[in-house]
Parts: structure tokens; sequence; C-alpha cells
């Protein structure tokens, strides 16, 4: 019984092996306006093709993940149309599965980087799983307790809590302005919320060394979400399988359209999960670079702010001063400032932003020579509009609206399965722009602050539950999140 269990078994495996899927990276070359429409009509329609980079204009690159059952007639049109075509990435699980070894040895092994610091040991040259950063983010507020607080700002489909780290000398007291910083609001770009936590790293453990940083903890309130899509960022960590290593969007409950068939056959139903976070801000929602299909990868929700992470954003950023918003994606190193929702649209400030994206980009640039692109979205890539930093801009009316996309450049082979050994040059180019920024946001006169709305209401519906076992008396944070719960104003 057991030899026939075994040999059983083994032919399940051979069965599994035959049947699984093989994903393979194209790296797709338009020369023609006419082979970028091609290409945006299947970005736009076809769900069954994973758009890396997306098709933006003539002699830009285009890179695309594609199923094995679907390269033949994907291949064919491509010749049909005379688009340059190559491989990219040949088997992407096969590298998935490569650097899932090659990060698990090692994390056995002793390496010295930016993150080995006396008080809290974190390793920053790392991918960290939601709960280690969770970890780490609380052992700050402990060990740095009158420069660090840490409080939810809103409750994800799944129940995991999004955390917010603040940041600022408690000692001085008075009007400061705030800095927005997020990351992971796409779940497999994990070199965001990685490049996002050597920021907290360097504003906590460098304060006592460092006089600029010493300026910015003193002078400015930093509130920072490293992992914004926690729930995608989760499940795209569960498996090797590419579908769900390079998943994109949040994790909400699945929604179901029906397809016609034919005209003598009945419509069928299909059910998809999950929202494009960052088509689901109040920017010229659902006009552009965004889809109706809760299939498609930039699926827009079914209105503006429908989803428990971006409405967290909209409601902290409403309630608080925020001179400057920044929001970190990746790939292809541009560093983006408003509006991306149609080309050659600007806000009435153009040149302070613009400028002040230069100078980052020139700041980011001196540490490796990394080469960015500077512009808006619409002008840089392609048109989207629902996006975070436009949102900011136009309806929360921060001064300093930017979007970065990190590294790789569109020419490496890699794109969102960056390798570890990146994580701290990334991090460290990007903290250079970063500081040109808040150093703006320090020169900003003081009537720039958008007063917040005094109104006695509570930003979470759990409140009452938190309030009534006794968060108000034991999370100080909590008199922000939950006044009225906690009787802080009626």
């Amino acid at each position: 019984m057991n030899v026939f269990f075994l040999i059983f078994s083994s032919f399940l495996v051979l069965e599994i092996a035959a049947h699984q899927k093989k994903f393979t990276v194209w790296r797709v070359q338009p020369t023609t306006q006419d082979q970028v429409d091609i290409l945006q009509n299947l970005y736009m329609h076809d769900v069954k093709l994973d758009f890396w980079k997306s098709p933006s204009e003539a002699g830009k690159e285009v890179h695309v993940m594609i199923s094995d059952e679907k390269t033949p007639k994907f291949l064919q049109e491509m010749d049909d149309n005379s688009i340059a075509h190559s491989v990219m990435i040949d088997d992407v699980q096969k590298v998935i599965v490569e650097q899932k070894e090659k990060r698990d040895k090692l994390r056995k092994q002793v390496r010295l980087h930016d993150w080995r610091e006396q008080k809290v040991q974190f390793n920053l040259a790392q991918y960290h799983s939601f709960a280690d950063v969770i970890n780490y983010l609380n052992s700050l507020a402990i060990t740095y307790p009158e420069l660090v607080s840490v409080q939810p700002i809103g409750t994800t489909h799944e129940g995991r809590q999004i955390p917010l780290i603040k940041i600022t000398n408690k000692r001085n007291g008075g009007t400061k302005r705030g800095i927005w910083v997020d990351g992971g609001i796409h779940a497999r770009e994990w070199v965001s919320p990685s490049t996002v936590l050597y920021f907290i790293h360097q504003l906590v453990t460098q304060y006592d060394k460092d006089a600029q940083i010493r300026q910015f903890v003193d002078t400015l309130e930093w509130y920072i979400v490293p992992l914004l899509n926690p729930d995608g960022y989760e499940y795209s960590r569960s498996s090797n399988d590419p579908e769900i290593r390079l998943w994109r969007k949040n994790r909400s409950p699945p929604k179901c359209i029906q397809q016609a068939t034919g005209l003598f056959q009945p419509p069928t139903t299909t059910c998809c999960q999950g929202v494009d976070l960052n088509r689901n801000f109040d920017w010229f929602f659902g006009q552009v670079g965004s889809s109706t299909d809760p299939c498609s990868e930039i699926y827009q929700g079914a209105y503006a702010f429908s989803e428990p992470e971006t409405a967290a954003v909209r409601d902290f950023v409403q309630r608080h001063r925020i001179s400057t918003f920044l929001t970190f994606h990746s790939y292809s190193q541009i560093l983006m400032y408003p509006f991306g929702h149609q080309v050659r649209t600007y806000s009435n400030d153009l040149n302070d932003l613009r400028s002040t994206a230069l100078s980052a980009a020139q700041a980011l640039n001196s540490v490796y020579n990394t080469q960015y692109k500077v512009g808006t979205g619409a002008d840089t890539l392609y048109p989207a509009s629902g996006g975070s930093e436009d949102w900011a801009k136009g309806k929360a009316h921060v001064k300093y609206s930017f979007l970065f996309e990190l590294r790789p450049e569109e020419q490496v082979w890699d794109g969102f399965l960056l390798a570890e050994n990146q994580i701290i040059p990334t991090a460290r180019e990007t903290w250079e722009a970063v500081k040109v920024i808040a150093a703006k946001t320090i020169e900003l006169p003081s009537n720039t602050h958008r007063a917040p709305p005094k109104r006695c209401v509570d930003h979470d519906s759990l409140c009452p539950s938190w309030a009534q076992g006794g968060a108000c008396e034991n999370w100080p944070e909590m008199r922000l999140r939950c006044p009225r719960s906690c009787q802080v104003c009626v």
C-alpha cells in the first residue's frame, strides 16, 4: 500500500508539473504610433496580459508578462504588425524561486549594512513580512518615545491595520509643516516599502548624529506609511506562482461580471478580486488609464475612495497640515509631479514643482549616477486618472506632491523582481532626493498651511470598540484617531 501511494504521488507531481503554466516577460519595442495604439488596446482590454511597463509612446519599451498558453496568439499579433519583441525573462517562476533561495541563504549569514544599529536590530537590506514591519515600527516607538509614535489609520478588507509612524521632536511644540510618505500601494513593488523603511531608519537613528536630519525632525512632522496595501503585499509573498508574486491590486472581495459568449449561448459569469488603489483616488476618477473590468490590473473600483486603504489616506491628509506628499512606486526611474490625467496639464505653481523635482533628481544622481526622468505621469509615461499624487495636489491642496518610480530602469531585465542587493543603493540615493524636498518644505512661508477642519468625529469604524477596550488611556494617538469615542471633543 505504501509503495502504491508513493507511485501515485509521483504521478500526481508529474501531472501537476505538466499542467503548470510558464510565464515569460517580453520586451516589446513599438516604433510608430499605430503600434503603440495596438498595444494600448491590449493593455486596456486583454486582462490575461500583465503589463509590467505599459505602452506610452513610440520608441519607449513595453514589458508584458504572458502565460505560455497565451504567447502564440500574442506573438502572432506582434509579427502581423511588425512590432519588434524579444524575451526579457524566459521563466518568471524560475527567477522567483532562485531569488527566494538566495534570500533564504543570505539570512543565515552575518551581513554588515546600514541596518546595523545598536538599539533596534532590523536588516534594511532585505524584504520583510508585514509582521516584521509592524514589529520594527513598534520597537522604534518604544525605544525612541520622544521622537516616534505609531498608530493605525484604517483597517483593510482582510482585517489588517494600516500602520502610520509619526516622527517629530515632541519636545518642540507649536505648529509644524507635515510631510506625508507612503510606500507599497502596489503589492508587487517590494522595493518601495523597503526604501521607505530606510527613510524611517535615517530620521530616527541619525537624529543625534546628523544636523540636517535633526532639523528635519525638529521642525517637521513626518507621517509615514511604509505599507499602504498590506493585504496585497502579504498575498504577493505567499507563493512562488508568478500570478501571485506579481499581484498588483489590493484584496477587495470578488466582483462578478457577465460576458456574452454568443448569439444563442447563455452569458458566462467571471469573478475577480482586487482594486488598483492608484486609480481609486478622486481626481478625474475613471476617465482615463483605468478600467471598469474587475479582472483588469487597473480596475478603478466601484467609486472614488471605495477602498479602505485610499479612504484612510484621504481622511488622514484632510485632518492634518500636510505641505508635502510623497508616494513611492517601482519601476522606471521617473520623478513625477502633477498632473497625470492629461498630457501638458500642470498646476499653477509648475515652476516650483519642476525646479524642486530637478534638484531632487540631481541629488539622487550624485550618489550612484542613476538617471531619472522628470515630468508629469502623462508626459513621461501615459495619462492615467485617479492617482494619489494628483489628488493630493488638486483636491487636498498640498504644495509639493511627487511620485517616485524607483529602480530599475526600463532596459534592466528584472523589473519588479529586483534583487535584495539593490535595496540599500536604491534607498540611499532616493533619500538624497527626499532631503532636497524636505529642505524646500521647511523654506515654505507659514501661510501655505491648510488648516484642518474642526469636527468632532471618529475616523475609523472600530473606534467605539477600541475605546471600550481601554485604548484611549493606553494609546495616546487614539485621541487623534478617535476623538469622539475618547471624549476629547463633543
